[in-house]
């Protein structure tokens, strides 16, 4: 058998009665990398990505001034930004809608970066995670990232490309819960 068990003998599609191809079942950690395919690769840049969201939201949940002094810490940020905003819509739903109610803002923002880091770390419900996170990435780049400068506006454009990817690749679906939620509910576009 060797090293890699079972899991290199069947590479082979199998056609079933009807037509269909069928792929033989996932086998272990080095068979998914070893696949002609590169959804290895990108669990792996999803894992990362959900690090780095975990590294910036937990901060914000457990202290700083991100949510101290009911949530001035988000409206200072965002309102060093919003003159620079270019899109006018959004410019005025920052400084008219979110920086009034900055005290629930910085909550779900720091909840929602923590929530998408543990989503996007264990593979559980990456479509939805990513379409908030390509969302949220959106926003920082409208209202924050332009006024910062040329690093920030490529960070945040990466990240709402890379949510993207996910959520068309189903990027849970290997290495993270997905995979065995799709198993159990096939026809569920979720997963």
């Amino acid at each position: 058998m060797g090293f890699f068990g079972n899991s290199l003998q069947n590479r082979t599609l199998k056609i079933t009665a009807g037509g269909e191809v069928r792929r033989p079942a996932q086998g272990s950690v080095v068979d998914t990398f070893q696949q002609k395919t590169w959804l290895g690769y990108l669990a792996f840049v999803r894992i990362l990505v959900g690090v780095q969201f975990l590294m910036v939201g937990w901060p914000k949940l457990t202290g700083g001034r991100f949510l101290t002094r009911n949530g001035q810490g988000l409206a200072e940020e965002l309102l060093r930004g919003a003159p620079k905003d270019y899109l006018a819509w959004h410019r005025a739903f920052i400084t008219g809608f979110v920086v009034p109610h900055a005290h629930f803002f910085s909550y779900l923002v720091a909840i929602g970066e923590v929530a998408i880091a543990i989503s996007l770390i264990t593979g559980c419900l990456v479509r939805i995670s990513s379409l908030f996170g390509a969302f949220h990435n959106a926003n920082i780049y409208f209202s924050v990232a332009i006024a910062a400068g040329s690093a920030t506006m490529n960070y945040d454009r990466l990240l709402v490309l890379l949510h993207l990817v996910f959520v068309g690749a189903s990027a849970g679906r290997v290495f993270g819960v997905d995979g065995w939620l799709k198993q159990r509910f096939p026809n569920s576009r979720l997963f």
